[in-house]
């Protein structure tokens, strides 16, 4: 059986409770009802099945929400399409020749945006379009391409810079 501490996701109880009187109980096969709710908790609760391959068990408000689970940032596959468009290789190719630095942080940049950290890109990125070698038609292209493989919201739009 699970029960809830002040609105906590649900847990089976713990081997000691303490009464509204200070006293506590040690042996959980005797607690009452009226003393597991004197304690603070509520319950029991059950957890409904689920696949936890697709779908996530969430605690909300008191009870459980079944969510699917959020698609996972296929980095890999979007460095692979990018790095395969022509228009990606002529802005390297330009990058290359106009700030060959640039042309370092952008491609070892996308490798580390894999990995989970896409300051180094990023910052490429907007340096490149300050040049005026990224052009808004590029911007869209990544962005949409970005969205195509679940790349995170806030990556998508920093792809676009502010000017």
């Amino acid at each position: 059986m699970l029960y809830s501490l002040h609105n906590q996701r649900p847990a089976p109880l713990p081997h000691r409770i303490r009464m509204p009187d200070g006293f506590t109980r040690t042996d959980a096969s005797t607690f009452t009802q009226d003393e597991i709710q004197a304690a603070g908790y509520s319950g029991p609760y059950t957890e409904p099945s689920y696949n936890p391959s697709t779908e996530q068990l969430l605690w909300v408000n008191g009870e459980y929400v079944i969510e699917a689970l959020p698609p996972v940032p296929r980095w890999v596959d979007f460095s692979a399409v990018i790095m395969a468009l022509p228009s990606v290789n002529l802005m390297l190719g330009e990058v290359l020749q106009n700030a060959p630095g640039l042309y370092g942080g952008l491609v070892v940049g996308l490798q580390n945006a894999s990995e989970g950290d896409s300051r180094v890109f990023l910052t490429s990125w907007n340096a490149a379009y300050t040049m005026g070698l990224i052009s808004p038609e590029l911007i869209t292209t990544v962005q949409e391409i970005a969205g195509e493989y679940d790349l995170p919201q806030s990556f998508i739009q920093a792809l676009s810079p502010q000017t």
